[in-house]
């Protein structure tokens, strides 16, 4: 019958809540509607504010349970040096009302358990049972914060009744007593027994056996083991939902009572204590469920129509179709168009619409500036040393602020000047520059810089396309090699530094004394009465990423006057070199690629270059106007991505993508991995499917994508590769 105060006080507590909540139902009184955070959906039958606001205030008069873990952490005249190591679990269960809009009434239960542990010199130990009822008010500072909110701050007091029972570890599990040494040492005998030196060690199995007021060793006699306390709490309320809440707080529990670990002012000797009650700290979270969720009617004082409402619910801002309530991209221009959540047109997927970007064809995965056009390697490596650099190593760069690095229309051509080389190589040495072009390559000068065996093509900050030649570690060589080009027709041939990070730079004096060693790269020698044997892979309206010729050798990009991106492959003295590795581009997918000659500077027709023993069908000399590819459109694929999550998806979302038929995941270097499905070598069967994902699945974010082979490319370059 000891604990029968401890029940009837719960009990009574919670059918005082109950009554409070039954009487509210009878009331007449419509509370305002408000509530601490948004809405998730439109039409869930919650009460409308009259000022437009999505936010709710609390229903004043409705039951909350609560249920949740916590950690006891006790402080008393038994005690540690490190207060975490006396932590014991609690649960904590309780109802609750708003009796205002910033006071919230509770009754709660806890059970848990309380305990702690002494190294000296008492050596004291204890374990208690804590069964707890109480009732407490909490104020959620709903007069000073903003009313639209997603969470409420706290602190709370009340009063509290509850019981315990506590024992202590005096014998080992073989029943064997306790006894410890001076040295801190447990033995079962005494250290000063006849017998010590025959002594046992025995090690504590923190079973707590023993009933601390049945032993009455310090002759306390029958205390009672229950008492009240007063709690004082701090904490959050997050609302989740409508009807859940997610809380976190603090509540530290002043008893009145000094013996729930059996020592106090009372005990004689070493074991006696100090005269302050007993108290320990609750810590724990918990998760709120509103019980019920009544429909409340419309405020009589409303100052809005129903159609006023409804002019409301069908504002549409910007003017472009889409109801604000549906509009993902707010503040489009007039005359842009958009698609069904309001968002304008972004064909390369690089986050910058059509209408803003100036490059609507970004390779897939790049990065962009704010105008949408790619950056190279080069480009964000030069922005990252600008930023951060303070020596001023990086300083001809000052001037450029994110160039673009494609070129565009408008600018004029620059022939025959300094280029900075990349040959893909990150080691330092020395290039011969050809030329570089901000537009197109002449036809003629395209011939010349073809007939080069070693020449390179790259793209630069500046956004040029550089032409470069050879590689060199001794500035001799490099300066021979300069002099035989241009005896071969490249006047303004030019020795340059390339950097490490594919940069180049002046060759001073300076330089060029730096590299004397041995071991430099040997090139062919230029003569321009040689046949040069290359494989072209196609020609394109479009610049392709890397992407698209991964395992094609080292490729030369060209743009011509028209327009025309034409990617070249290969350098070889003879044609059956040529023949052989153009049939081995063939096997890895470019099956349209064909052999071209080059002599005097100019192409010309392989019967021609190989004395009638190759004689190609429908060979023209004429660049072709068109685009044309060369890759096998079998292995141009198109997939559905139905997600991409840097960690697992969540649970209802993995559970719509687990339904999808042939789903599989890609992992990215960024971490993050890709979920695709489906795999269509025709566009339309491809969107027939994405369509079929969303409406039957759920799953309306899902969006096409493209690969070559199985490395993923832009929607573009596949519908170029496919023409």
């Amino acid at each position: 019958m000891k604990h029968n105060r401890f029940y009837i006080f719960f009990t009574f507590s919670l059918l005082v809540v109950l009554s409070i909540s039954s009487r509210a139902q009878d009331t007449t009184k419509i509370p305002k509607p408000y509530y601490p955070y948004p809405l998730p959906f439109p039409n869930t039958g919650y009460p409308v504010s009259t000022d437009s606001s999505i936010f709710f205030h609390p229903r004043m008069l409705q039951p909350i349970i609560s249920i949740g873990p916590g950690i006891l952490t006790y402080y008393g005249n038994v005690t540690e040096k490190f207060t975490p190591s006396i932590s014991r679990l609690g649960y904590r269960l309780s109802i609750s009302e708003y009796l205002k809009p910033y006071i919230l009434f509770s009754a709660s239960a806890m059970f848990g358990t309380l305990g702690a542990n002494e190294s000296g010199p008492r050596y004291a130990n204890f374990q208690s049972t804590v069964k707890m009822g109480g009732i407490n008010l909490s104020y959620n500072f709903d007069n000073f914060l903003p009313k639209k909110r997603m969470i409420d701050p706290f602190i709370l007091s009340g009063i509290e009744y509850f019981s315990f029972v506590s024992k202590t570890d005096l014998y080992d599990a073989e029943g064997r007593k306790y006894y410890y040494w001076n040295d801190g040492s447990i033995m079962n005998v005494p250290q000063n027994a006849w017998n010590a030196s025959s002594a046992i060690h025995l090690t504590r199995d923190y079973t707590y056996e023993t009933d601390i007021r049945k032993l009455n060793k310090e002759l306390l006699g029958n205390y009672p083991e229950r008492s009240f306390s007063i709690p004082i709490g701090v904490g959050f309320t997050m609302h989740l939902h409508p009807r859940w809440d997610f809380k976190l707080g603090t509540t530290l529990h002043y008893t009145f009572t000094d013996y729930i670990d059996g020592v106090t002012s009372a005990n004689n000797g070493v074991g006696k204590g100090d005269v302050k009650h007993d108290k320990f700290l609750e810590t724990y979270f918990s998760i709120s469920f509103h019980l019920f969720n009544p429909k409340a009617k419309a405020e009589p004082d409303s100052s809005l129509s129903e159609a006023e409402l409804m002019a409301l619910a069908n504002e549409d801002t910007d003017g472009d179709g889409v109801i604000d309530f549906k509009d993902d991209c707010p503040g489009t221009p007039p005359g842009v168009a958009v698609n069904a959540n309001g968002c304008p047109p972004d064909d390369d997927g690089d986050g910058v619409p059509n209408y803003l970007d100036k490059e609507i064809n970004s390779p897939a995965g790049a990065l962009v500036d704010a105008n949408g056009v790619a950056m190279d390697d080069s480009t964000i490596a030069r922005n990252w040393r600008e930023w951060s650099d303070s020596t001023n190593q990086y300083v001809q760069y000052v001037t450029q602020t994110n160039p673009p690095a494609v070129a565009s229309e408008g600018w004029t051509k620059k022939r025959d000047a300094t280029i900075v080389y990349n040959d893909g190589g990150n080691n330092r040495g020395l290039v011969v520059l050809l030329g570089k072009y901000k537009e197109g390559v002449p036809a003629a000068e395209m011939g010349k810089l073809l007939s080069v065996p070693d020449v390179k093509s790259n793209l630069q900050p500046d956004s040029t396309t550089a032409y470069t030649a050879g590689s060199f570690n001794k500035s001799a060589d490099a300066e021979k090699r300069k002099q035989e080009l241009i005896a071969s027709g490249f006047p303004n041939a030019k020795v340059m530094l390339k950097n490490k990070d594919g940069s180049l730079s002046e060759a001073t004096p300076d330089v060029l004394a730096g590299f004397n060693g041995q071991g430099t790269k040997t090139t062919p020698s230029v003569n321009s009465k040689d046949i040069l044997y290359r494989v072209q892979l196609g020609a394109y309206s479009k610049k392709l990423s890397s992407s698209v010729f991964k395992n094609a050798g080292q490729i030369i990009e060209l743009k011509t006057e028209d327009g025309l991106y034409k990617y070249m492959s290969g350098s070889f003295a003879s044609i059956q070199d040529a023949l052989k590795y153009r049939d081995e581009l063939v096997k890895k997918g470019y099956q349209g690629a064909f052999v071209v000659a080059y002599k005097d500077s100019k192409r010309i027709p392989l019967s021609s270059a190989t004395g009638g023993l190759v004689q190609p069908k429908n060979e023209s000399m004429e660049e072709s106007k068109l685009p044309k590819s060369a890759v096998d459109k079998k292995l141009v694929s198109f997939r559905v991505q139905v997600g991409a999550f840097v960690n697992e998806p969540p649970a209802d979302i993995m559970q719509k993508i687990n339904k999808i038929p042939g789903l599989d995941k890609k992992k990215k270097s960024t971490g993050v991995t890709q979920y695709i499905a489906g795999k269509f070598n025709d566009l339309k069967s491809a969107q027939k499917f994405k369509e079929e994902i969303s409406t039957k699945y759920g799953i309306k974010d899902a969006f096409l994508v493209a690969f070559f082979k199985d490395e993923m490319i832009s929607m573009q370059e596949a519908m170029e590769l496919l023409k």
